[in-house]
């Protein structure tokens, strides 16, 4: 009788409150490849890092394309950071999954919104977000393709930020095609009127539930701003009647910085009365810091996707939402895309 392996089911999954240094690439990809010996000293299986986490996030307004950070410090899947995460992957047998801007190969004019994977055996794929947000769009192109990578623990999704958090379809997908794990590279910071806080949490939340997997979710925390001067200014705290106040971030004299919140956690399927569990991080976690959980994939059942014992067919019908994309796509609104 041959000696079958089950596939393994209980994970140490890592994400990191990370605290990119605007522009400064060789010493966030430092500082990345350290966080992986790190997690991987600690027995994390995987490591996820936040959306551009090569590079820092914020975007410089008023300065065109080509002279934006983001599109002066892209460089190709192939190239040296790509090869450095992929060296320390190999070297201390785990898998880790960061953002950074992407230059295509073929088309060098051309910047992606990317998450990277590597592991074991290197460099195993890319990611390039389907839904750019906002000011993204002034330098990055939007992704066409779903990305998945396969692990002794099954199939392990990526989603980037605003992806996540807005397009249902893109998890459902995963889901649907056996992912128990969903890995989200975010960049997710405080604005005025924004309610950060309830779009980050209960869309992680809303995740879980809708899709019974678990997701690990990465954050940037800290200022992420272009004057690197201003970066640890922690030695004050906003006025009492100051409109700020409202905000978790410490005093920076620059106008209008963007402070990302951190709030790194993974979370999956509860047994118990919650129906989502916190396996680490908070809400509030707002410090640098690495976060590992040890997950038990059983936990999640993936039922709408399963056949139902009353009908003997999944609740999930991809058949119908065929069709109702197809409606939409019939008006030009639509059919420009």
């Amino acid at each position: 009788m041959p000696n079958i392996i089950p596939q393994e089911e209980i994970l140490n999954l890592a994400v990191v409150n990370f605290r990119a240094v605007w522009g400064q690439k060789q010493r966030n990809l430092a500082r990345i490849i350290s966080y992986i010996r790190a997690a991987a000293r600690r027995g994390a299986d995987i490591v996820c890092f936040p959306e551009l986490a090569l590079t820092g996030y914020e975007n410089q307004t008023g300065v065109p394309k080509e002279e934006k950070m983001q599109v002066q410090l892209a460089e190709p899947v192939s190239g040296p950071a790509v090869a450095a995460v992929a060296k320390v992957c190999r070297q201390m047998e785990i898998y880790a999954v960061f953002g950074m801007p992407e230059r295509d190969e073929d088309r060098p004019d051309t910047i992606y919104n990317t998450a990277v994977a590597c592991g074991p055996q290197g460099y195993i794929g890319r990611y390039r977000k389907i839904h750019p947000a906002m000011a993204e769009s002034c330098w990055c192109d939007r992704g066409s393709d779903p990305f998945s990578f396969e692990t002794p623990w099954g199939k392990i999704a990526v989603g980037i930020c605003y992806d996540t958090y807005s397009f249902h379809e893109i998890l459902r997908y995963h889901a649907a095609t056996g992912a128990k794990v969903y890995l989200n590279p975010t960049a997710m910071a405080e604005a005025p009127h924004f309610d950060w806080k309830t779009c980050y949490y209960e869309g992680l939340r809303q995740a879980v539930i809708a899709n019974d997997f678990f997701v690990a979710s990465s954050n940037l925390v800290g200022y992420d701003i272009v004057d690197e001067d201003f970066c640890n200014q922690t030695d004050a705290l906003l006025e009492p009647d100051s409109p700020g106040r409202q905000f978790c971030r410490p005093f920076c004299p620059r106008p209008d910085p963007a402070y990302f919140t951190g709030a790194s956690m993974v979370l999956g399927p509860g047994i118990g009365p919650d129906k989502v569990h916190v396996y680490c991080g908070d809400i509030d976690l707002c410090e640098p810091e690495l976060l590992i959980a040890t997950v038990d994939l059983s936990v999640g059942s993936r039922m709408i996707f399963n056949r139902n014992p009353f009908s003997g067919r999944p609740d999930y019908r991809p058949d119908i939402y065929k069709k109702l994309n197809e409606l939409l796509l019939e008006d030009p609104y639509w059919g420009e895309q």
